[in-house]
């Protein structure tokens, strides 16, 4: 019974985190807070059956159909990943080291992925300065105006990125970490329930199962049993708007 509590709890703790961690990425675009649980609860379901993470794109499509900013969708969901997979990161890396005795290739992935992300991002601002002084002093080329023009629109995509984390990016970071410690928390107590093994040493490699869809028991139940409590949340959400606005109109 304790099990089946924990389970429960730490299952809606895991999508509490998550849910505000996106909201506080997508606060400065004013969605309703009701449109807002709606669309993460139908995309958080459709990530969940759909293999290899393909759903982000269906929730990088709802965000900017919501939003009416197509760069919004896409830069949104790639910086809720981002910070998702910092803390992901933060939590493998030393787990490996201590536990494994080195870096497992999942980790290494990450590392270089995050790495590579950031840097990209930090070089921005002034190699946008320094590119588009240099071109417009120097170059006056058809070929000029086309990286010119390039250079614009990569800093209108900077500025989109700036604007979702300013000042928001530790909360960010904070909801993140508190996600995953729930969610091994969850896994912990699912596999208890199951009478299989898992402990912080195997948590690597449920990551991997999920990212590579390798073959785990206890991922499948956690991923069945997650689709099922999500696709119940998103009925009872949507009749909830629906009765909600039905009653104002009245």
């Amino acid at each position: 019974m304790i099990c089946i509590l924990t389970i429960a709890v730490g299952f809606i703790a895991v999508h509490f985190f998550k849910m505000l961690r996106l909201y506080l990425v997508l606060m400065e675009h004013r969605i309703s807070f009701g449109r807002f649980i709606l669309l993460y609860l139908r995309t958080t379901f459709i990530n969940l059956i759909i293999p290899f993470k393909l759903g982000e794109l269906y929730r990088i499509e709802e965000i900017a159909r919501v939003t009416k900013i197509w760069q919004v969708g896409f830069l949104s969901v790639l910086v809720d990943r981002f910070f998702d997979t910092l803390a992901l990161l933060c939590i493998l890396l030393p787990l490996d080291l201590i536990l494994r005795g080195g870096i497992s290739v999942i980790t290494i992935v990450f590392l270089v992925a995050l790495f590579v992300i950031a840097l990209v991002y930090l070089a921005i601002p002034a190699s946008y300065t320094y590119l588009n002084r240099y071109l417009i002093m120097r170059k006056t080329s058809g070929r000029a105006l086309v990286a010119l023009r390039g250079l614009d629109i990569v800093k209108s995509w900077y500025d989109f990125t700036h604007e979702l984390i300013t000042g928001r990016s530790a909360l960010i970071v904070a909801a993140s970490f508190l996600g995953w410690g729930a969610e091994i928390i969850t896994l912990r107590a699912l596999s208890i329930w199951m009478h299989i093994s898992f402990g912080l040493g195997d948590f690597a490699s449920y990551i991997e199962a999920v990212l590579l869809k390798g073959e785990s028991s206890l991922l499948e139940t956690y991923t069945r049993m997650g689709a099922i409590a999500l696709l119940i949340l998103t009925i009872l959400g949507y009749v909830s708007y629906l009765l909600y606005h039905r009653k104002e109109r009245a």
